[in-house]
């Protein structure tokens, strides 16, 4: 047998689905086509120019070495100030990671607390790197259904089912990807109870925290009477401060889940980009401004779309409490959603990702990121209906 192959381990981890969409995009606008790319996973503001400006001061006054394995002190000091101030979240010293985006952060909880016979519940549709996350752990991910006729709310019983003597961990991911979805301060409550009583690390994922539409509020797990103690609260940069090239998130959680994180992360990245942490830190001290400017866009985008969308044949969607994204039904078309995908790119020259990328809960629906401009939201929205009316013609 040839040794040039790869691991086991690999058999079972897929390339992107949203890379499939960008490389089909991709081939079309080499041919000269006009795509509306809808499928953005980052907001399509600039990052704000103080944040820019902290990072070079950082440069040019030599700050361009390895930091501490934690992410530079002044950094540390104000993510806790933070996470006490709004999320209710107190740490004691050791008890945060600066990462390398939020991506490592979840890399580094599945490596470092998973073993090979354990048992991970994952929300599904969703993001499928927790899944493949757990597959390179050697654990194995379990979905529980978030389903649009609940509004995907968390169901609670199901959860309980699915609970067995090898369930280590519970994922929550509030506001979702890809549905906009919130869990609500009592859903987690009840999710917080259930973790108590079987001994269960709940790893919550808050990246899209300050995205949120219709005065929505916010509420972390870890803030939970006797949850600080066994919840991995991650977050970043990159969505609430448009900042996802420079790659910079955090973890927390009590130091005895910290400790081995922290092993991880040594061996593997050593520490963040030590200037970008600099921009992170104005970010946390002067942007919240700009957060506030781009939410309010954000919001107007989605209501077009939660309106537009509606008004369509064939096509339906759920109000998005929160995130960069509508989660659109397309089941009265009688496609799958690649399918689907594709019909929309070739015909109306709309891009859009195909919910099956985000597990089987997805099929039935594409992920349309209302991160691009109002014009062009309006100009794809437009299209969709025009090959709707073609659509209808035909059947």
């Amino acid at each position: 047998m040839s040794k040039l192959t790869q691991a086991k381990r690999m058999d079972n981890i897929l390339f992107s689905g949203i890379r499939k969409v960008s490389e089909r995009i991709d081939e079309l606008q080499k041919k000269g086509e006009d795509i509306i790319n809808l499928t953005i996973e980052r907001p399509d503001f600039d990052t704000p120019k103080n944040i820019k400006k902290a990072a070079i001061s950082a440069l040019e006054e030599g700050h361009v070495h390895y930091t501490s394995n934690y992410g530079i002190a002044t950094l540390q000091k104000a993510l806790k100030e933070k996470l006490l101030k709004e999320n209710e979240i107190r740490l004691k010293e050791k008890e945060l990671i600066v990462t390398v985006g939020a991506s490592e952060a979840i890399m580094l909880a599945f490596l470092s607390i998973l073993n090979s016979n354990d048992e991970v519940l994952i929300p599904n549709p969703s993001w499928l790197n927790y899944f493949y996350c757990a597959e390179l752990a050697g654990a194995k991910g379990v979905s529980y259904m978030l389903l649009e006729e609940n509004d995907y709310k968390i169901d609670i019983k199901e959860i309980e089912n699915l609970i067995t003597d090898n369930t280590k961990m519970i994922v929550i991911n509030t506001p979702q990807n890809p549905t906009g979805s919130i869990t609500g301060k009592e859903k987690l409550k009840k999710i917080a109870k259930i973790a108590q009583k079987k001994n269960i690390i709940v790893l919550s994922d808050e990246i899209y925290e300050k995205i949120l539409y219709d005065k929505q509020q916010h509420y972390s797990i870890a803030s939970f009477p006797g949850m600080k103690e066994r919840t991995l609260t991650i977050n970043g940069f990159s969505k609430a401060y448009s900042m996802t090239g420079w790659r910079i998130g955090y973890i927390a959680g009590p130091k005895e889940l910290i400790d081995p994180l922290l092993k991880v992360h040594q061996y593997t990245v050593t520490c963040p980009t030590s200037f970008a942490q600099y921009g992170a830190l104005e970010a946390l001290r002067n942007s919240e401004s700009d957060i506030a400017i781009m939410k309010n866009e954000f919001e107007k985008r989605r209501n077009l779309v939660f309106d537009r969308i509606n008004k369509i044949p064939y096509l339906s969607l759920s109000l998005p409490k929160g995130s960069l994204y509508a989660f659109v039904n397309i089941k009265e078309l009688n496609m799958t959603s690649e399918e689907a995908s594709d019909y929309f790119l070739q015909r109306a020259r709309v891009a859009m990702v195909p919910g099956s990328v985000f597990g089987r809960g997805g099929e039935g629906y594409l992920r349309l990121s209302f991160a691009n401009s109002y014009e062009n939201i309006e100009k794809a929205l437009d299209n969709i209906e025009k090959e709707i009316g073609n659509f209808r013609q035909k059947t």
